[in-house]
C-alpha cells in the first residue's frame, strides 16, 4: 500500500483505491489461474479480500498516527512555561533598551545646545579668515598689477601681440581676484581700454586672414578674440571683409551684364548662383576656424546684410533696365522667379547642412531677398494693365462688314482668354498673386472693351437689315454673334473658376503664413495682408448675395454676366427683326377702304364666302409658311454654343423642341401683336370692312394653324369682335378683353345700351 500519496496535494481517494486494487489483481493473478474456472470468475470473492486487507492496515496506520500526536501534543504542553518565561524576560529587555534611548536624545540635545554657539563662532571665523586670505590674494595682485601693466605696455611697443594678448589674459584673472578693493571699476576700464588697443593692433592681420583665407593664421586669432571676449567683433570683421568682397563682385557682374547687350538683364541670376557658391564655401571654412554655434551662419547673416546694402541697389538697377525695355513683364518675371530659385537653393542647402535659422533669423533672410522686389509688385497692375490695353485695341480692330465683325469676334474670344490666363500666371510668377485683386479690377475693364465691340457689331448688324426685304445672311450673321456670346460666357465662367481656385489658396496662404516657410508672404506688410484678405472677403459675401441668375456663382464678373445676357437678348432681337421685316412692311399696308361709295355698292349682308383675303395677308402667309424651310437648316439642330445663347435669351429655348420651331413661334406671336397694333390704329370701320378683315385674321390663323401654332388670344377676340352683329355684339363679348371690346365697338360705331 502506497502511503505516501495521502500527502499528496492532487490526492484522489477514487483513483489511490483503484489503482491499489489493480495492482492487487495483478499480484495474485497466477494464484487465480490455478484454482477452478468457478473460483477464477468470483470478481465479489477477490474485492472483499482487498477491502478487508486494506482497511486493517488504515486501522493501524490511524492508530500510529493518533499516538504520534499525543506524544507531540505533551511535549509541548510540557514547554509552554519556558517559552511564557522567555517572552516576559525579552519584554523587560525591550523595557530598558527604551529607557536607554530617551535618555540618549536627552544627552544629545543638551550637547547640541551647549555647542551650537560655539559652532556659529567657528562659521563667522572661518568667514573672515576667507576674506583676509582674498585680501591678501588682491594686494599681493595689486603689487603685481603695475608690473603687469609695464610688461603690456612693452608688449605692445614691441608690436608683441601675442605676448600682450598673454598679459591681457594674466591681467584678467588678476582684476578679478582684486574685485573686492577700491578702484576696481577703474581697473575694469584700463582693462578694456587694452583690450581694445589689443583688437586695433591685430586688426590689419585679422582683415588679412579673412581675405585670403587663411585657416591656421585665423584660428590663432580666433583663439586671442575668444580670450579677451571680443568674439563678436571677429565676426563683424568677417562679415565686413566678405560684404566688401561681394560688393566689389556685385559691380563687376553688372559691369559685365552692360558690356554684353544681349545678356544685360541676367545679372541678377549669376549674382545669385555666385552668392550661394560663395555661402557652400565659406560655411565649409567657418566650420574649421569658429568653433562655437554661431560660426555656421556667418555666411548666411553676411548675406543678410549685403542683399540690402548692394550699390548701386537691385531694384534701382531693375529700375533703369525696365526703361529701356520693351518686354517689362518678362522681365519682372525673370527676376522674380531668380529671387524664388536663389532662395529655395539656399535653403537645401541650410537643411542639407542641418544649420538652423532662428524665426528672427529666417525673417530677416528673406526680407533680404524679397524685400526690394515689393516696389515691383506695387507697380505689377500698372505695367500689365498697359500691356493688356495695347493688346486688345489692336485686336478689337473694327472690320468693314458685319459679317466679318462676327468672324473676327469669334476668333478674339480665343485669343482674349489665352492673354488673360497669360497674365493670371504672370501674376503669380510676379507677385504671389498678391496683385491679384488689382489684376482682376483691369481684367473687368478689359472684357468691357470686348463688350463694347459687341455693341459696335450689333449695331452694324441692325444697320444692315435692308427695308422689306428678306436678309438671310443678316439672320445668319445674328444667329452666329449669339453664338459667339455663348462662347464669351462659357470661357468666363471657366477663367472665373481658375481665379476663385487661386483667390482662396491666396487667402489661405495669407492666413497661415507659417504654413509657407519659403514665402514672400512673410515679408508683406501686415496692414496690407488684412486690406488685402478683406478685398478677399468682399468678393465672396458678393457671391453670397448675388441674386442674378447668370451670376450667382460669380464673385468678380456680375457686370460682366449682366451685359452678356442684354446683349444676347438684343441680338436675338435683330434675328427677329431681320424675320419680321417683310411681315411689317405688309401690314403697314392694311388699311379701311376709303371709298364710301363702294361700300355702299355692296350689300352688308353678303356671305362671308364671297369675300378673299386681302394681298398684303396672303404674302404674309405665303412668308410664313416658307419661313420653315429657311429656319430649319439654320435651328434645328444648333450647335451647343447656339442653344446656350438661345436659351440665354429666352426660357422657352429650354424646352425639348427644336428651336427652329420656338424661334417660328415667337415670329408669328410678334406678328399677331404688330397685326393687333396695325388693326387697333384704325379710327372707323364699316361693316364691309370689318367682314374683310375678319377673313384676312381666318386665313391668317389658317395658315398659323398649318405650321402647327396658333394666332394670340387678342387676336381670336378681336375676330369675334368683329364678326359679332351689332345687335349681339355685347353678349357675343362676354369674356373678351374689355380694352379691345371698346375700341372694335368704337370703330364698328355700334351704340353700346349699357
Amino acid at each position: 500500500m502506497d502511503i505516501a500519496a495521502l500527502s499528496n496535494e492532487s490526492f484522489n481517494a477514487i483513483d489511490w483505491i483503484n489503482g491499489s486494487y489493480n495492482k492487487h489483481l495483478k499480484e495474485i493473478g497466477n494464484e487465480i489461474d490455478k484454482k477452478g474456472p468457478t473460483e477464477s470468475n468470483d470478481n465479489d470473492f477477490i474485492a472483499k479480500d482487498f477491502i478487508a486487507k486494506n482497511v486493517s492496515k488504515l486501522h493501524l496506520y490511524i492508530q500510529q498516527v493518533h499516538n504520534a500526536v499525543e506524544e507531540t501534543s505533551q511535549k509541548v504542553v510540557s514547554g509552554m512555561p519556558r517559552v511564557v518565561k522567555d517572552a516576559l524576560e525579552l519584554q523587560t529587555e525591550v523595557e530598558e533598551l527604551k529607557k536607554r534611548m530617551h535618555a540618549m536624545r536627552r544627552e544629545m540635545t543638551n550637547v547640541q545646545e551647549e555647542t551650537g554657539d560655539c559652532m556659529a563662532a567657528l562659521e563667522r571665523l572661518n568667514t573672515i579668515q576667507t576674506k583676509l586670505q582674498k585680501a591678501k590674494e588682491s594686494l599681493q595682485e595689486s603689487d603685481g598689477w603695475g608690473n603687469l601693466i609695464c610688461e603690456l605696455e612693452d608688449c605692445f611697443e614691441h608690436n608683441n601681440l601675442k605676448g600682450a594678448f598673454d598679459k591681457l589674459l594674466s591681467l584678467q584673472k588678476s582684476l578679478q581676484v582684486q574685485e573686492q578693493l577700491v578702484g576696481h571699476a577703474e581697473r575694469l576700464a584700463q582693462v578694456e581700454d587694452f583690450k581694445n588697443r589689443l583688437e586695433a593692433v591685430a586688426s590689419p592681420n585679422v582683415v588679412q586672414c579673412f581675405s585670403e583665407g587663411s585657416v591656421e593664421h585665423t584660428k590663432q586669432y580666433v583663439s586671442i578674440f575668444s580670450g579677451i571676449q571680443r568674439v563678436a567683433q571677429l565676426e563683424q570683421y568677417y562679415r565686413a571683409v566678405q560684404k566688401n568682397s561681394l560688393q566689389q563682385k556685385w559691380k563687376q557682374i553688372l559691369d559685365m551684364q552692360a558690356a554684353e547687350s544681349s545678356n544685360q538683364t541676367h545679372f541678377l541670376s549669376v549674382f545669385y548662383n555666385y552668392l550661394l557658391e560663395h555661402c557652400h564655401q565659406q560655411v565649409k571654412w567657418c566650420a574649421q576656424v569658429f568653433h562655437n554655434m554661431q560660426g555656421n551662419i556667418q555666411p548666411v547673416i553676411v548675406i543678410i546684410e549685403l542683399l540690402p546694402s548692394l550699390q548701386p541697389s537691385r531694384d534701382s538697377y531693375i529700375l533703369q533696365l525696365l526703361k529701356a525695355c520693351n518686354e517689362r513683364l518678362e522681365l519682372l518675371e525673370e527676376y522674380a522667379q531668380a529671387n524664388h530659385t536663389f532662395m529655395a537653393h539656399l535653403t537645401a542647402f541650410l537643411e542639407q547642412s542641418k544649420i538652423e535659422l532662428s524665426y528672427e533669423t529666417h525673417c530677416q533672410l528673406l526680407q533680404s531677398v524679397y524685400g526690394y522686389f515689393h516696389k515691383f509688385i506695387e507697380q505689377y497692375p500698372r505695367i500689365e494693365e498697359t500691356q493688356l490695353s495695347t493688346q486688345v485695341d489692336k485686336l478689337l480692330v473694327s472690320q468693314t462688314s458685319a459679317v466679318d465683325s462676327v468672324r473676327h469676334l469669334d476668333n478674339c474670344n480665343q485669343k482674349m482668354f489665352d492673354w488673360l490666363s497669360d497674365a493670371c500666371e504672370r501674376c503669380s510668377h510676379i507677385t504671389d498673386d498678391l496683385g491679384l485683386c488689382r489684376l482682376i479690377e483691369i481684367i473687368c475693364g478689359i472684357l468691357k472693351k470686348m463688350l463694347e465691340n459687341f455693341s459696335k457689331t450689333q449695331r452694324q448688324i441692325s444697320l444692315s437689315i435692308d427695308n422689306g426685304t428678306e436678309n438671310w445672311s443678316t439672320l445668319q450673321c445674328s444667329m452666329s454673334l449669339l453664338q459667339c456670346l455663348a462662347d464669351f460666357q462659357i470661357k468666363l465662367q471657366k477663367f472665373e473658376k481658375s481665379l476663385q481656385i487661386r483667390m482662396s489658396k491666396l487667402k489661405e496662404n495669407l492666413i497661415s503664413t507659417s504654413s509657407c516657410k519659403i514665402s514672400v508672404y512673410k515679408t508683406y506688410d501686415i496692414q496690407e495682408q488684412k486690406k488685402l484678405i478683406s478685398n478677399i472677403e468682399k468678393y465672396q459675401k458678393k457671391n453670397m448675395e448675388s441674386s442674378s441668375a447668370y451670376a450667382s456663382s460669380s464673385i468678380f464678373f456680375t457686370f460682366i454676366y449682366d451685359q452678356i445676357k442684354i446683349h444676347c437678348v438684343e441680338t436675338h432681337e435683330i434675328a427677329l427683326n431681320v424675320l419680321l421685316k417683310p411681315i411689317e412692311g405688309h401690314l403697314l399696308s392694311i388699311q379701311p377702304s376709303l371709298n364710301p361709295s363702294s361700300d355702299s355698292l355692296m350689300p352688308a349682308n353678303m356671305p362671308e364666302f364671297s369675300f378673299a383675303p386681302q394681298e398684303c395677308i396672303t404674302q404674309i402667309g405665303q412668308y410664313l409658311l416658307t419661313l420653315p424651310q429657311h429656319l430649319e437648316p439654320l435651328l434645328f439642330t444648333p450647335s451647343p454654343l447656339l442653344k446656350q445663347g438661345l436659351e440665354i435669351c429666352n426660357v422657352k429655348y429650354t424646352q425639348a423642341v427644336p428651336c427652329a420651331d420656338i424661334l417660328l413661334s415667337l415670329v408669328v406671336e410678334q406678328c399677331c401683336q404688330v397685326y393687333q397694333s396695325q388693326l387697333l390704329q384704325i379710327k372707323s370701320l364699316s361693316a364691309i370692312s370689318s367682314k374683310q378683315f375678319a377673313v384676312d385674321i381666318e386665313y391668317l390663323s389658317s395658315v398659323v394653324e398649318d405650321l402647327g401654332l396658333s394666332i394670340s388670344a387678342n387676336l381670336s377676340q378681336i375676330l369675334i369682335l368683329l364678326k359679332a352683329a351689332p345687335e349681339n355684339y355685347l353678349a357675343l363679348s362676354a369674356g373678351c378683353e374689355p380694352r379691345l371690346v371698346t375700341a372694335i365697338r368704337q370703330m364698328r360705331n355700334i351704340v353700346s345700351t349699357q
